[in-house]
């Protein structure tokens, strides 16, 4: 309303590092609403090096624990569910996915790394697919299942694992094609190529691995499974580089050898969690391998023991080791009636103490499929 025209003040040009510097302190909807105002923008706050960053900041406020939960039959995999629990309070919330399913649908998590989900997933129980999602950014994208390029005999598992110092991601299948193959093979889905085409014939010890596996620096280890026979061979871990395409196949020494084993990670080292059991008291030991060209190198790192079953699935948060003690009970005089306890608590091996996180009970008999850790990032996918 005023005929002084308005004074026009420019504002002061920040340098690039200072203005990154803010934006690592904001909240995700400030970084992703930036991203969308400019090319500029869009390029600098998706970069590797602000990304890596962001993680690293956002690390330190702590990160969640993801249980998948699933009832025995396979009639009832629709009402699986998720439980994200936050590793240091115990605090639960809620968690769902970016898709519907029906009385027949099922979901597979398939891994966790970088904040991000890779999920094999059947919205109706008939064609599935493979989900890649940020929950953070609400970022996905739908990928074609390897089953139905390859239509293989025997699926024996997939799994997820970024190359090093990259956002770029694979996605790993491996497959038998007929019951009769002498061996395996595998498929490798990249993010930047976006197809199936990488195929490579695995070694003969491929054989039986164990759905659960770790990545480091570009390479995943599985374990090989059990086998109740009388051809029972020693246990061993299995190798894949993603940089070199090659497999290495690592044999678990003799002082290590136990009842049952399982591959974590600690302060970015391979472990086992070795554990052997006296009815419901086990003793695991944690050995760190050192995965060179030459002989791998075995180092016991410490012992802890314990009151739960034999598969008491654990994962390492920081230095401290999250169990989860699963008991089931039947009630007397009721029919097909079950009641599961799960205790999950966070144990320290430096003070040996253990502390309750969460306590959940139902009454029916549910299992717990899988555990992975969930830090938030900001990650493409």
């Amino acid at each position: 309303m005023s005929d002084v025209p308005p004074i026009s003040i420019p504002l002061p040009e920040l340098p690039d590092e200072l203005m990154l510097d803010i934006f690592h302190r904001a909240d995700a909807s400030t970084i992703l609403n930036a991203r969308s105002t400019c090319r500029s923008w869009r390029v600098k706050l998706s970069s590797y090096d602000f990304q890596t960053t962001l993680a690293q900041r956002w690390k330190h406020h702590g990160c969640s624990l993801l249980m998948h939960f699933c009832y025995p039959s396979s009639l009832m995999n629709s009402v699986d569910w998720v439980m994200r629990m936050d590793a240091s309070s115990g605090y639960t919330m809620p968690f769902h996915f970016p898709f519907l399913l029906t009385y027949e649908g099922w979901f597979h998590i398939i891994g966790v790394e970088n904040g991000i989900l890779c999920i094999r997933y059947s919205s109706m129980g008939k064609k599935s697919y493979l989900l890649s999602w940020n929950p953070v950014s609400r970022k996905s994208k739908i990928i074609q299942d390897p089953v139905y390029i390859f239509q293989p005999d025997l699926v024996y598992l997939y799994a997820l694992v970024y190359f090093p110092s990259t956002l770029d991601y694979a996605i790993l299948y491996i497959f038998k094609q007929t019951s009769e193959s002498p061996s395996s093979s595998l498929s490798i889905y990249t993010s930047f190529r976006r197809n199936w085409n990488v195929i490579i014939t695995c070694p003969p010890y491929v054989v039986t691995l164990d759905a659960t596996y770790v990545t480091l620096g570009g390479s995943i280890y599985w374990l090989t499974c059990s086998v109740d026979d009388d051809e029972r061979r020693s246990p061993y871990i299995v190798c894949f580089s993603l940089l070199s395409n090659t497999f290495q196949q690592i044999f678990i020494p003799r002082q290590a050898l136990a009842h049952c084993y399982m591959l974590m990670l600690l302060n970015q080292k391979v472990c086992l969690a070795s554990s052997t059991h006296d009815e419901e008291v086990f003793s695991t030991s944690i050995w760190h391998v050192a995965v060179t060209e030459e002989e791998p190198a075995w180092t016991r790192l410490f012992m802890y023991n314990g009151v739960a079953l034999l598969f008491t699935p654990a994962i390492f948060v920081d230095e401290d080791i999250i169990e989860i003690k699963e008991r089931h009970f039947e009630e007397d005089g009721v029919d097909d009636s079950h009641v599961s306890h799960f205790h999950i608590c966070r144990y320290t091996p430096m003070e040996k103490t253990r502390r309750t996180l969460h306590w959940v009970e139902y009454e029916d008999n549910v299992r717990i499929r899988s555990l992975h850790v969930y830090h938030e990032t900001l990650y493409p996918v």
